[in-house]
């Protein structure tokens, strides 16, 4: 009987021609004695050229060229030479055609000296790891199901059952709140043969998970439709943190309109020469950029029957006020509404914080009002005490060395609350809290020196027990070129300093929300980054490019934060140049 090429086959010939595995049979004489198909189209070689070949020839001609892990070229090398058994090991490879592969290449011993090579192209189990490390805790899961919607393959499911689990389950046992929108997503990709995508809310645990959803047609090596297969990526996160990112971004507008709504009428009372009447006006038209819907913003206010207005709050319903009051009596009114119905809110469609606005704005002007009010008196007095009337909202006080304050301006009563009488023999000492005497003391010293002392800051005791922070110059009284005493003009600037601890708290809250943000879109791409690494593993161009446009919208929408972030800052840096 002829020994023929199928003869030396190890077993059955039809068994083994059908692995995609190369096979070969080596005599004791190292000679090829048999291989398979796969073997040939591995390697490129013809059968005629490679029963009867020496394996170190076969290998050296048609193996080791293509080999590029010149390690592994020389194991194999060393192996053949000296006949011992090839160890199971990985290597890189260039086809014939081209293509860099991975081969898994093994020997073992088997009968009369025979030994058993297997040439392996492990190609697709590396690309297989690799999905799956890529895959691994991610958001991404990947299933597929047959004609008849029961599950044949999953991937890093997470809600709940296991990937083997839910083999053979239809969605209606396995997601049986979603079974009905699922199963008519995917008979549609069935019945058309159609890409679907669609957003799903899934509720775990009573938690709600938003999955978006590609689904694919499934179809056999004749292009058949035999099933439906897809992604599902998880971006409950995603969701939640652009959510919480557009809260933010709104609280934040609305604090800086708020805080922008107080300084500007803080600073419309420094205009040099600004009339009651113009001043009120203003504060109108300032007013509406505060509250959540300006368009719609009517602003009145009324003081000593005079009225000032934007719009007309009195024709609506929905509207808020607060009370101006000067010396304890309220002389006006301001008047807040919207011209149409708006989303209710905690006071009606008013946020607390715009009821709190609006009364920090009322106090605030009937401080304004006492001032001009006092100040319009002063400019009516007599000629000779006008340099006194203009400085009468500043407190003026002479002191002697020998008996104490001698004169006390009537603006102290405002102030601390005692009257001149009362104070007139005391000394400073008498009001300084202790936690302002060393500065106290140190000016004095270089006021008696007959140095000029500006802007100093202490602390004082009201009459009432309250403090109040004032800031004084301070000059010498020189008599026959001896100094007998001081000089103090000051004011009191408790609320300005208060203003400013404000102004620093909301500049330390926005860059504090401003760092947030950049956190949280981190939070945003670093998933995005792992979509994009999936995207690069697909062998399907046309999913991977789906998820890739899909990632870039993703950015857009990240970047178009990146820019709202950027005006929050020039917003900041705009109101740190002028003080606002």
């Amino acid at each position: 009987m002829t020994d023929s090429h199928p003869d030396r086959a190890p077993c059955d010939r039809a068994v083994l021609d059908t692995l995609d595995d190369g096979l070969l049979v080596v005599s004791d004489d190292r000679r090829v004695r048999w291989h398979n198909p796969a073997l040939a189209r591995t390697l490129a070689i013809r059968e005629e050229d490679a029963v009867g070949m020496d394996v170190r020839s076969l290998f050296g001609t048609y193996l080791l060229p293509i080999l590029e892990d010149e390690n592994s070229a020389r194991l194999l090398r060393e192996a053949l030479e000296n006949g011992a058994d090839l160890p199971a090991f990985l290597c890189r490879a260039r086809t014939p055609d081209g293509t860099r592969r991975w081969l898994s290449i093994s020997g073992m011993p088997i009968s009369d000296g025979q030994r058993f090579i297997r040439v392996r192209d492990a190609t697709a189990d590396l690309n297989a790891h690799h999905f799956r490390a890529a895959l691994d805790q991610s958001p991404m899961v990947v299933f597929a199901q047959d004609k008849d919607l029961r599950y044949t393959w999953s991937y890093n499911q997470q809600l709940g059952p296991t990937d083997l689990s839910i083999i053979g389950m239809r969605d209606e046992e396995v997601f049986p709140d979603n079974a009905a929108l699922l199963t008519a997503l995917k008979r549609r990709v069935l019945e058309t043969g159609e890409t679907v995508r669609a957003a799903v809310t899934f509720t775990v645990a009573g938690d709600p998970r938003v999955r978006d959803l590609t689904l694919k047609p499934l179809r056999d090596a004749d292009g058949r439709i035999v099933g439906v297969t897809g992604t599902a990526f998880d971006v409950t996160e995603r969701n939640r943190t652009e959510e919480e990112l557009r809260e933010k971004t709104f609280e934040l507008k609305k604090r800086m309109n708020e805080l922008r709504c107080l300084y500007t009428i803080t600073h419309l009372v420094e205009v040099p020469g600004i009339t009651l009447e113009t001043l009120l006006q203003a504060v109108v038209d300032t007013l509406p950029p505060g509250w959540q819907y300006p368009d719609g913003t009517a602003v009145r206010i009324t003081v000593d029957g005079r009225e000032y207005s934007r719009g007309n709050p009195g024709e609506t319903h929905w509207r808020q006020s607060s009370p101006i009051v000067v010396r304890g009596v309220q002389v006006g009114e301001v008047e807040v509404g919207y011209n149409c119905e708006k989303p209710e809110a905690v006071e009606g469609p008013f946020l607390q914080e715009e009821q709190m606005l609006l009364d920090a704005v009322t106090k605030r002007l009937g401080r304004i009002i006492e001032r001009l009010q006092v100040e319009a008196a002063l400019e009516e007095s007599e000629e000779k005490f006008r340099g006194i009337a203009q400085r009468s909202f500043d407190l003026i006080v002479t002191s002697y060395l020998a008996d104490g304050l001698n004169y006390v301006s009537p603006a102290m009563e405002r102030i601390l609350g005692y009257s001149p009488e009362e104070m007139v023999g005391t000394e400073w000492e008498d009001y300084i809290l202790p936690s302002s005497l060393p500065v106290w003391e140190e000016g004095r010293r270089k006021v008696l020196r007959g140095e000029q002392v500006e802007a100093l800051q202490v602390g004082v005791r009201r009459k009432d027990g309250e403090t109040v922070i004032l800031e004084l110059n301070e000059s010498p009284i020189v008599e026959k070129r001896a100094i007998v005493g001081f000089q103090a003009i000051g004011r009191d600037i408790s609320e300005r300093i208060l203003y400013e601890r404000l102004r620093e708290q909301a500049f330390d809250m926005t860059e504090r929300n401003i760092a947030q943000f950049a956190v949280l879109a981190d939070h945003v791409r670093h998933p995005l980054q792992v979509v994009m690494g999936v995207a690069d593993l697909l062998d399907d161009d046309v999913t991977a490019e789906k998820l890739r446009e899909q990632v870039r919208r993703i950015n857009m929408q990240i970047n178009l934060l990146d820019r709202e972030w950027m005006e929050s800052r020039k917003i900041r840096e705009f109101l740190k140049r002028y003080e606002l």
